[in-house]
């Protein structure tokens, strides 16, 4: 790698880092699209690389809500653990699919997913999900499945879905984004063993000074967060993701 490409890389992993801080999520969203399209990796290298990326910037991120005691240890821990079945069976058909199907596949989660967001940022405050609901052994473990068999087959920590379930199980935004965090770090780990036990190599020259950046990102988040609106915070983030699928999907069109 040179001097050049590894500043590129330095630089690019702000912007994750700083998108898990803020919000819990969106790490692997803007890491893929990143190693990709503009660094230049295989789909299959770049999601391995995503995987070690976003689990040592989310625990970086997650130190600043260590001391608000507002993580969610019990929930994290049964959302990653009944996740396990699901990374498992994401992981055997990440390697049985074509890489480009795998980038158009996830193109259009991401495109899904943005919508999403820009239809929930629009709720007011007071439609959001209360702590109130009774969250069942039931759901929390159709959650966490679905959660470890989107880490495992496109190789993100799922945040983009973690925080929305967590919402739907009844937990308080502030809550939700460190509980997040914590599952997107454990579930990164799960899924980036796997992937070493079948024989993936990761693309650890292009992983590290994203990490490094994303770190630098992640304390920046820390400090920011707090002085920023939710709302238009969602808003601009599911607009990025919007740009950024676009931009993949053309990339991979011309391979």
């Amino acid at each position: 790698m040179t001097p050049v490409v590894f500043l590129e890389a330095l630089a690019l992993g702000v912007p994750v880092g700083l998108a898990l801080g803020l919000v819990g999520g969106g790490g692997s969203i803007l890491a893929v699209p990143i190693l990709i399209g503009v660094l230049g990796l295989a789909p299959k290298a770049a999601t391995s690389a995503s995987l070690v990326i976003v689990a040592v910037n989310a625990a970086s991120a997650l130190r600043g809500y260590l001391r608000d005691k507002l993580v969610q240890y019990q929930m994290a821990l049964t959302l990653t653990t009944t996740g396990l079945v699901g990374s498992f069976a994401g992981t055997a058909l990440n390697h049985l699919i074509d890489p480009r199907v795998l980038t158009f596949t996830f193109v259009g989660l991401m495109i899904l997913i943005a919508i999403r967001m820009l239809r929930s940022s629009s709720l007011p405050k007071t439609e959001l999900p209360k702590h109130s609901e009774v969250v069942t052994p039931l759901k929390l473990v159709l959650a966490g499945s679905l959660i470890g068999l989107t880490t495992g087959f496109f190789g993100v920590g799922g945040g983009f879905i973690i925080v929305p379930a967590l919402l739907m199980l009844g937990l308080p935004m502030r809550r939700a984004v460190p509980t997040s965090l914590l599952v997107i770090a454990l579930n990164s780990l799960v899924a980036l063993g796997l992937r070493l036990i079948a024989g993936s190599e990761v693309p650890l020259g292009y992983a590290l000074p994203m990490i490094l950046g994303g770190v630098a990102g992640s304390s920046l988040a820390v400090l920011i967060a707090p002085r920023l609106g939710n709302l238009g915070l969602v808003r601009a983030f599911a607009v990025l993701i919007l740009v950024l699928a676009a931009y993949l999907g053309l990339i991979s069109l011309r391979v």
